[in-house]
Formats: structure tokens, C-alpha cells, sequence
């Protein structure tokens, strides 16, 4: 549980009642994080997987689309 302030509204939230983008943030992190701690305890090709996020977030930037919000959107807790 944390609280989430938008537009000076401050109320408190859980992961799943999180916005879909704010949702895309904290997946891609984890898997930046997950992809660090493989290439340093596993192997060092382990780090190629942050690319995968890497590239999710320059697409949304450059052209509106986001991959991981459609997967998002499409799981129990977002679906309204």
C-alpha cells in the first residue's frame, strides 16, 4: 500500500489499483533489475534482456505505442 497524488489528490493505492502506464513503469524496472542480477550471478548474456524494456519504452516515447499496456490491460485486475 502506498499513496498515489495526482492533481493534489493524494489517496492510498495498492499495485493493482496502480494506472496501467505507472503499471508499465514498475514491470519494466523489474525486468531491468531481474536482467542486472542474472548477467552478475548467472551468466553476462543475461543482461541482453533489459533490452527488451529498453526498447519497449523508446517505442512508446517515439510513437505513442506501448506494447506492455495492451498485455496489461489484458490482465484480471484491469479489466473493468
Amino acid at each position: 500500500m502506498c499513496n498515489l497524488t495526482t492533481k493534489n489528490i493524494t489517496e492510498a493505492v495498492s499495485l493493482k489499483d496502480l494506472p496501467t502506464l505507472r503499471q508499465a513503469f514498475v514491470v519494466a524496472s523489474l525486468m531491468i533489475i531481474v536482467a542486472f542480477v542474472l548477467a552478475r550471478v548467472v551468466h553476462p548474456d543475461w543482461i541482453y534482456l533489459a533490452l527488451l524494456p529498453a526498447f519497449g519504452l523508446m517505442l512508446s516515447g517515439l510513437t505513442g505505442f506501448c506494447p506492455m499496456i495492451f498485455i496489461l490491460q489484458a490482465l484480471p485486475w484491469n479489466r473493468e
